[in-house]
């Protein structure tokens, strides 16, 4: 048995006792636990681990937050949580892309979003994926080829979007298949009766994310009647099951006020939910309508509030991506820490940018992630010493416009072009407000300070010579 092979086993036979610490241990315990899987990763699982650590010796409510959501997770959704996610993602699949980045001089990115069809069963205002329809799908080998090229990188963690994934015949296959992954389902929980909830614990390797805009009354008004009641109830089958799942939130301008009220977060809570994300209303898709999209001081609030809540420790994650820039290095589309294959099979930056210059049907995913489109997108990030401005859509539009005329990126749908043409002078002055808002907080109120800007981080150049340096620290540190 060669040296990395006799690591890997150590590690795995570690992750036995890892499940009883995880569960039942104290804090210091998990920073003991935190403090040893970062000795076996690289940059920037390390400093992940490494900040883990520091919060679990402070005992921070963030810690807590994940005790409780460990606590109630059933053994074989917790034994595939510190597997799959843990180990195989953050720990084995680190180390693997490091390899892969130098082997082929590129940044490989943590994760990958698909979505393998944009078939729904709902029709919600203002989808992304609406203009769609039921016309475009990934084949079952399709999706098994771009997840095992991604595993080849070390890619170990993967985003189920659509259309409504559940509706794709072939996602259970998908789980069973690739059983050393982690998959979270973003889904409208529409298809999670107590079979499914039962299946997926069985399977353990996936956590649904499932929609919801506040209350019943903003739910149903923008995903259709009784579509509530059907997401708290798959939230209750799966809690039966031990399963982790969370809630997925579109922030509009209508929903905004139920959005800032204590009551929705502890509506989420008391059906158990372990982690929240929240998402900005971006004008793309079925409708755009730029009166749906938040007004800057909506979004100040939203981020203040959020924030709030992600410190307060009654979930293990809670995030919003449009405010929470400073937890990522700015933006994460492009290849810099995740992209997107639609259902054309068209590999786009993110999941609200519609444009794409390659295809899974046309070149190898290293090719495309080393593609002159996203290695610009790379080099850029972040596009501002501000990260609460992390976004070249709503953010720094003009960087949007001219980085998909430099390249040729085409739109994957039609009408995806009016971002960049018919809505543009609206985004703009939505761009500069934000800017005077969120420089006050930025500036004044100590989160440059806190969370310090890494330009170039996603250039592969760059990484290489910061990484060398980190590692020398690091080899100081443990000297010490």
């Amino acid at each position: 048995m060669d040296m990395n092979s006799m690591k890997t086993f150590a590690m795995k036979q570690a992750a036995k006792i890892i499940i009883n610490v995880v569960k039942n241990s104290s804090e210091d315990n998990m920073a003991r636990l935190f403090g040893t899987l970062k000795k076996f990763t690289k940059e920037p699982s390390y400093s992940g681990l490494e900040k883990m650590e520091r919060l679990a010796r402070e005992k921070d409510p963030v810690i807590e937050g994940f005790k409780k959501t460990f606590q109630r997770m059933g053994k074989v959704p917790l034994k595939k949580l510190v597997n799959n996610l843990i180990f195989n993602e953050f720990v084995i699949g680190a180390n693997k892309r490091q390899a892969a980045s130098e082997e082929y001089q590129t940044v490989i990115p943590a994760l990958m979003v698909i979505s393998p069809t944009y078939a729904c069963n709902l029709h919600c205002v203002g989808c992304y994926a609406g203009v769609y329809g039921n016309k475009y799908h990934l084949s079952k080998e399709e999706v098994e080829d771009i997840i095992k090229q991604a595993n080849e990188l070390g890619m170990y963690f993967f985003v189920i979007s659509g259309g409504e994934p559940f509706f794709w015949p072939h996602l259970l296959d998908i789980l069973e298949e690739f059983n050393d992954s982690y998959f979270l389902i973003y889904s409208n929980g529409t298809f999670i009766d107590k079979d499914m909830a039962k299946r997926l614990a069985e399977l353990g390797n996936a956590t649904p994310a499932l929609s919801v805009e506040g209350f019943e009354k903003e739910t149903d008004w923008r995903r259709g009647k009784g579509v509530y009641k059907k997401v708290t109830q798959a939230w209750e089958y799966m809690a039966e099951e031990g399963l982790i799942y969370g809630a997925s939130i579109t922030s509009t301008r209508l929903n905004h006020e139920t959005l800032m009220k204590d009551e929705f977060w502890d509506m989420l809570e008391s059906y158990g939910v372990g982690y929240a994300w929240v998402f900005q209303y971006i004008p793309i898709g079925l409708g755009p309508d730029m009166k749906l999209a938040p007004t800057p001081q909506q979004r100040l609030e939203r981020f203040r509030k959020v924030e709030e809540v992600r410190l307060s420790g009654r979930f293990s994650t809670v995030a919003d991506f449009w405010n929470h820039g400073m937890l990522v290095n700015g933006c994460m589309a492009g290849g810099a820490k995740y992209l997107h294959i639609n259902a054309k099979g068209m590999a786009e930056p993110c999941v609200f940018q519609h444009f794409a210059v390659d295809s899974i049907r046309e070149k190898r995913l290293i090719e495309i992630l080393k593609s002159p489109y996203f290695e610009a997108i790379k080099k850029m990030v972040p596009y501002d010493n501000n990260l609460l401005r992390p976004c070249m859509i709503i953010d720094h539009p003009q960087i949007l416009r001219n980085i998909n005329k430099k390249f040729g990126a085409k739109p994957t749908h039609e009408g995806a072009e009016n971002i960049t043409t018919k809505l543009a002078p609206e985004l703009d002055k939505m761009a500069a407000e934000w800017k005077r808002l969120s420089d006050k907080v930025w500036y004044n109120e100590g989160y440059a300070e806190k969370y310090p800007v890494q330009h170039g981080w996603y250039s592969y150049e760059t990484r290489k010579i910061r990484q060398k340096e980190r590692d020398e620290k690091i080899k100081q540190k443990e000297r010490v």
